[in-house]
């Protein structure tokens, strides 16, 4: 499919319209965004990656409230939560993504806060208050960031304590019942002890009504705390470290039956049998957080030592429609697990070659261990069948699956300026992973039967991930940049499989990403403008799809070329007024797909329902968010109204395409008064006011996005 015309002059037409808007007086200037997308200090025009970043004031302009929010501003970039799952993420860059959750799969955009890599899917909806910065590295990251980072990464940047006391409390109110209580406060003990302590509660009674009894759900309750201290230790060593916790309860009866109407005829039980299991549908997720960053002067430059540690326990029950007829509650997943990572980072930067080089280096350890115990029900009675409670319920499988993995790499990436204005980047990164996997179920779903039907418990493998980049500064305000960067994501195992044969391997994927970009400023600082045309080329893709026998199939679906543009413009006409948009076209395509098509039930992932070869899942080819905000003072009050309009072309859901969703627009608006000291803040704000449907995701049937929201913030900020 090719850019249709009125798309592909869109990005032209409105940067003549910004620039012929602009008038010549004004002395406003575009603020400079300081990114760390290369883990070092450096302002966004100056980093020849892909990155969009938003900082505090643009997070709230542009109502990112958790990182799932970032699908609305971000180019070529499409998400959802998972199927069923209220803290589970799944997020696509460059048509690269998946929607599988178990602990044998790794997705390929990773999330990261504080430079600490978040292993699992279940808790990658980071709540966004008290943070500092957001950045989305677009495309493979496998030099500084490393393992699974073939379709990008998502950086979280949280505030650090001030050395003076301050802090804020908001509460709001909103749609389907909709309560938020959040709170921060900075906590100063001494002169080089600096301590800062936040906390939320939002609870959400749900907009999903279930026909079938009466009552709304997908209702939520998510609670956090954070508490994080900064020592400067001396003029020469400091310590960051932080602890958080959260809860999140959340009722996920989905099983969506129109593509208008948000309704469920779900069959409610009284619980499963399972021992220790959930008596009620949903899904509950605890976890424990601790990161630490020490830094330190030596040998010239900066010493980090980064550790992390994360803890997480996730119970779930969630019902699948099982036909094309849409019986409810067909198909049951019980669901018990514990996830617990370690990871340790030291790394050096500084200066070389008497100030012409800038070198970063590092080794790098994680551990994880998890253990999942699951069951697969045919739920008997909400068809009709003539059972008796007692036997309502049909096991299908019913295991214990234990997995780890053990990563080591070294890294080293070095920037050398090139003449006056050109810098070469040189970076490869070695890493050396370890997978194993243990099965404990019925006579016909354990290891000993893995081990004979061939598939390995073990998985090895050491990959060189490099990347070469030049920039080239024509001037103060642009700069070009070329680049060629590779990166891989791990192999795993089929985990949902029902017998010992179907729980096969999968190898890893790579990729080479090239790009060229541009970063400017136009119009004395006025008029920003930053573009990338990229190619990808994937090896070996992973692919999950959920086959029409009712396996959830991973495979190495071959490979995949996707060829794209995008474009990012900030303007500001006047010193009060701005405008921004995002641009995004790719044109992902499969290039080979291994073996043959022989029947729907025994194709490959990548194929649809007829044998023919699928289009990429979850990979529009047109995107684009424009949006503008404006401050009109009012006595001593500031009104900030703002309004974003969000298209998202059409696009399969489903890896065997089904579920196709044409085009759709999106409107998020919101209005702000605040008071000249800004110590109060009222805030209203809107999302999808239009109340458009489309489908998120697919897995028997269709997973809406969220229906339109409203939400009414008051904000007092004090100290400082």
């Amino acid at each position: 499919m090719q850019m249709s015309v009125k798309h592909a002059y869109l990005p032209a037409i409105l940067s003549a319209a910004v620039a012929a808007t602009l008038p010549t007086t004004t002395f406003a200037q575009l603020e400079e965004v300081l990114v760390t997308a290369e883990r070092r200090e450096a302002s966004v025009q100056d980093v020849p990656i892909a990155v969009s970043a938003y900082n505090e004031d643009m997070i709230d302009k542009l109502q990112i409230d958790d990182t799932l929010d970032l699908i609305n501003v971000v180019p070529n970039m499409f998400g959802g939560n998972n199927t069923g799952l209220g803290t589970a993420n799944m997020y696509y860059l460059r048509a690269q993504g998946n929607d599988e959750s178990i602990s044998t799969f790794d997705p390929p955009v990773g999330t990261y806060v504080d430079d600490v890599y978040i292993t699992r899917q279940n808790v990658n909806n980071v709540a966004l208050f008290d943070v500092e910065r957001i950045e989305v590295l677009r495309g493979p990251q496998g030099t500084l960031y490393g393992r699974n980072t073939t379709g990008g990464a998502i950086s979280v940047v949280m505030k650090k304590p001030s050395d003076t006391m301050q802090g804020y409390v908001e509460a709001g109110a909103g749609r389907f019942g909709k309560t938020l209580l959040r709170g921060s406060i900075d906590l100063p003990l001494s002169d080089n002890v600096l301590t800062k302590f936040s906390a939320y509660y939002v609870d959400d009674d749900g907009y999903l009504e279930n026909r079938t009894d009466g009552k709304d759900y997908n209702e939520a309750d998510l609670t956090g705390v954070r508490a994080a201290l900064r020592w400067l230790i001396s003029d020469s060593m400091t310590w960051d470290i932080a602890v958080d916790g959260g809860k999140s309860e959340v009722s996920t009866i989905h099983g969506f039956l129109d593509g208008d109407d948000r309704y469920s005829l779900s069959v409610l039980g009284d619980g499963l049998p399972m021992g220790g299991g959930m008596s009620d549908y949903g899904n509950e997720v605890e976890t424990l957080n601790i990161t630490s960053n020490l830094a330190w002067d030596a040998m010239g430059g900066t010493a980090n030592l980064i550790l992390g540690a994360r803890s997480i326990e996730q119970d779930f029950l969630l019902n699948f429609p099982f036909s094309l007829d849409f019986i409810p509650d067909f198909f049951i997943i019980d669901n018990e697990g514990e996830h617990d990572m370690f990871s340790a980072e030291l790394k050096w930067s500084g200066d070389i070659m008497d100030g012409r080089g800038f070198l970063q280096t590092g080794v790098y350890y994680m551990d994880e261990d998890n253990e999942v115990d699951f069951v697969d029900y045919l739920d008997l009675a909400a068809v009709g069948a003539p059972v008796p409670p007692s036997t309502a319920f049909l096991t299908l499988a019913d295991r214990i699956l234990s997995n780890t993995t053990e990563s080591f790499a070294v890294y080293a990436q070095a920037d050398i300026q090139i003449g006056e204005n050109g810098t070469l980047t040189l970076g490869a990164r070695y890493t050396d992973e370890e997978k194993t996997v243990d099965f404990q179920g019925g006579p016909n779903l354990n290891s000993a039967g893995m081990v004979a039907a061939g598939i390995p418990l073990e998985q090895n493998e050491q990959e060189i991930t490099p990347r070469i980049a030049y920039a080239h500064k024509f001037s103060e305000d642009m700069m070009m940049y070329l680049s060629a960067t590779n990166g891989f994501k791990s192999g795993g195992w089929n985990a949902r499989g029902t017998s010992s044969a179907a729980l096969q391997a999968f190898a890893p994927e790579t990729i080479w990403s090239y790009e060229f970009g541009m970063r400017a400023d136009w119009m004395d600082g006025r008029l920003r403008t930053n573009v990338t045309a990229f190619y990808s080329d994937l090896e070996d893709l992973q692919t999950t799809a959920a086959t029409p026998d009712g396996q959830f199939l991973t495979t190495n679906a071959g490979g995949l070329e996707v060829p794209g543009v995008e474009l990012e413009i900030t303007a500001l006409p006047t010193d009060n007024w701005q405008i921004f948009a995002a641009l995004g076209w790719q044109n992902a395509e499969y290039q080979s797909l291994p073996g043959g098509c022989v029947t729907p039930n025994a194709s490959l992932a990548a194929y649809d329902a007829n044998c023919n070869i699928a289009e990429p899942k979850r990979s529009p080819h047109q995107t684009y968010t424009v949006g503008t905000s404006a401050d009109f003072n009012i006595g001593s009050l500031t009104l900030t109204p703002n309004v974003m309009v969000r298209y998202l072309g059409a696009q399969y859901p489903a890896t065997r395409n089904q579920g196709y969703d044409g085009s759709v627009t999106l409107i998020n608006a919101g209005v702000k008064l605040s008071a000249a000291d800004s110590r109060w803040e009222l805030n209203l704000e809107c999302k999808n006011c239009a109340d458009k449907a489309y489908t998120q995701s697919f897995l028997f049937t269709s997973y809406l996005n969220l229906p339109m929201t409203y939400l009414a913030t008051l904000k007092y900020r004090f100290g400082g």
